[in-house]
């Protein structure tokens, strides 16, 4: 291809990319506002309650948010601490960013598909639809774990090697936000692990027989997962930990398989229609 023609196709792309990613800025932009703006109360009507918003920016929906997470994982007792005047504002901003980018992102992945899509053969087009709503769901359910169900054991854990030492039980805000959502990304990130084989099997790099035969590798590396973010330091905590990482493991090996069963059905039938014509 030469200057001539290459340069307006690399303009053409630069100014569809710069499109969809407008788009979505507005979109996310107008999420991270409300919440920024906007606070959700109840009111008491008829013995009845209604959530409605109202406008408070000292305490939005972020600091609703953390003011939940604090309840429910912290030990009681826990005192939560501002060591610089920006400390709350950052943390109410991370807070909102976090919440906007989640509310945004299926409109985010749809603009995104529409920019690769000419880009794709059709069988990868098909494929990123059908693993785009697995993939939501996995993260959601990966960091749901994370957050509702491990987070608080593994406060809990802390508190008493805290109390153990004879020292006060207290963090600082900053620190507890950055600590616990990197925790919750890992956890979604890592119940993405039938998807990717899924994908891989998919875009034939890897067969199923290839996650079949290396299982004892993956039971391994789910007991290294557990050890590594197990809550506490027994064998039972880690195993707790482990048998979720087995289970999408040997998830995605199914699917994977089923995967190619289909492929071979269709491809069958392909020939049987072809001869018989």
């Amino acid at each position: 291809m030469s200057d001539e023609e290459l340069l307006p196709l690399l303009f053409k792309n630069l100014d569809e990319l710069r499109y969809r990613v407008i788009r979505i800025f507005y979109v996310f932009g107008f999420f991270f506002i409300f919440l920024m703006i906007f606070r959700i109360q109840t009111l008491d009507l008829f013995g009845f309650k209604f959530p409605f918003i109202y406008p408070d920016v000292y305490r939005n929906t972020g600091s609703q948010f953390l003011a939940l997470v604090e309840s429910h994982v912290l030990p009681k007792g826990t005192e939560i601490l501002v060591f610089r005047p920006t400390d709350g504002v950052a943390a109410d901003l991370y807070l909102t960013m976090f919440m906007a980018l989640v509310l945004s992102m299926p409109y985010t992945v749809y603009q995104i598909s529409r920019f690769l899509n000419p880009a794709l053969k059709k069988s990868e087009r098909d494929m990123v639809k059908s693993l785009v709503i697995p993939a939501s769901g996995l993260f959601a359910a990966g960091s749901f774990v994370g957050l509702w169900l491990i987070a608080p054991e593994l406060f809990i854990i802390f508190n008493r090697f805290d109390l153990g030492l004879g020292a006060t039980t207290s963090m600082g805000l900053m620190n507890f936000v950055s600590f616990l959502f990197i925790y919750v990304l890992t956890f979604g990130l890592a119940f993405e692990l039938p998807v990717i084989m899924v994908a891989i099997t998919r875009l034939g790099i890897v067969n199923s027989e290839y996650w079949r035969r290396n299982w004892r590798y993956a039971v391994v590396a789910s007991l290294v997962f557990g050890m590594i973010f197990s809550p506490g330091v027994t064998g039972f905590t880690m195993i707790v930990m482990s048998v979720p990482m087995m289970i999408l493991y040997f998830g995605g090996y199914y699917f994977a398989r089923r995967i190619e069963r289909r492929r071979m059905d269709q491809s069958m039938q392909e020939n049987k229609d072809l001869f018989s014509n």
